[in-house]
């Protein structure tokens, strides 16, 4: 996944081979702790523990599980890293053209909730021995606010990071004025076109959709016909299935906050939503406890979107 890192400021040689390393630094550092897909990060090897038992856990795993329990409580239980297992059975499965039964769900549906997962200062435990974790939807998030507060600590105030996506900026550009992003509408690169303009100071922005991880399936009817089923990556820890997407569905949600994993994990929560009214309600009490928080809106039925001037 393509990454973006400016630093506006002067470079020395020293200066550069600095920021490499850090860089490198960084990702190595999140591959090994939050990186699902290393069957030897300290995330896999909770995921693999079984249950009941105790484990210490690494500063920087419990400062993410501290900030993904706040998006949990936050957003009344939507956003839930424990829809692993149900992820890698609804996976498997496409593979082959299928969905699971309900034998299948029944089997793991009791280790589906972050009810299952304790945690504090001491250490980390489980109560279901199937009970795993995918950080994946604040992990980027917090990798990019990582860059941003270390090079902050190396000086360097004026600096802009894009991964996958997700942005947050401080201080100015190089050429002395605000970082200036531009919100895209649906399939829509043309920045002429966009939805929003925003200039960032010491923000961040993150957005989710259903346009890019995404698969379909042909499923029988009652009539015994067939209808194609367009699903998508974001599973609703309620239903026990991946969202569905539909002319009333959220197909796009970008969410501007002060760090890139609160951003992050509210746009994945705000996925889980029927339409674009419910979220915007949501949102809307969500602001009342964040005030600097705003959101972007879209559905392929209509578009929301709420100017925000920094």
């Amino acid at each position: 996944m393509k990454y973006k890192i400016i630093v506006g400021h002067p470079l020395e040689n020293t200066s550069s081979q600095q920021i490499s390393d850090l860089i490198m630094e960084t990702f190595n550092e999140v591959d090994r702790i939050y990186n699902k897909w290393n069957p030897n990060s300290e995330l896999s090897q909770l995921n693999k523990q079984k249950a009941d038992i105790k484990t210490p856990l690494s500063p920087a795993l419990h400062r993410l599980l501290k900030e993904t329990d706040a998006i949990v409580l936050l957003s009344e239980g939507r956003f839930d890293p424990t829809i692993e297992p149900l992820q890698q059975l609804w996976y498997k499965h496409a593979q082959n053209g299928s969905i699971p039964n309900d034998a299948e769900i029944d089997a793991i549906a009791p280790a589906i909730g972050w009810n299952n997962i304790h945690f504090d200062e001491s250490g980390f435990h489980k109560d279901h021995d199937l009970t795993q974790m995918d950080l994946g939807g604040i992990a980027k998030g917090l990798c990019i606010d990582l860059f941003i507060e270390r090079l902050k600590d190396l000086s360097y105030r004026n600096c802009y990071v894009e991964w996958g996506g997700e942005i947050r900026a401080s201080g100015q550009h190089p050429e002395g004025r605000p970082w200036t992003i531009f919100i895209s509408a649906l399939s829509n690169e043309n920045p002429d076109e966009a939805i929003d303009t925003l200039y960032l100071n010491d923000h961040a922005i993150a957005t989710s959709g259903d346009y890019l991880q995404n698969w379909s399936i042909k499923l029988p009817d009652e009539n015994g016909k067939h209808s194609i089923v367009t699903y998508f990556h974001i599973f609703d820890p309620k239903t026990l299935k991946p969202l569905e997407a539909s002319h009333e569905s959220i197909a796009s949600a970008s969410i501007l906050a002060e760090s890139c994993a609160m951003a992050d994990g509210i746009a994945t929560a705000v996925m889980l939503f029927g339409n674009v009214a419910e979220a915007e309600e949501w949102l809307q009490r969500v602001q009342k406890q964040f005030p600097g928080i705003s959101y972007w809106l879209s559905s392929r039925k209509i578009m929301k979107n709420q100017r925000y001037t920094l």
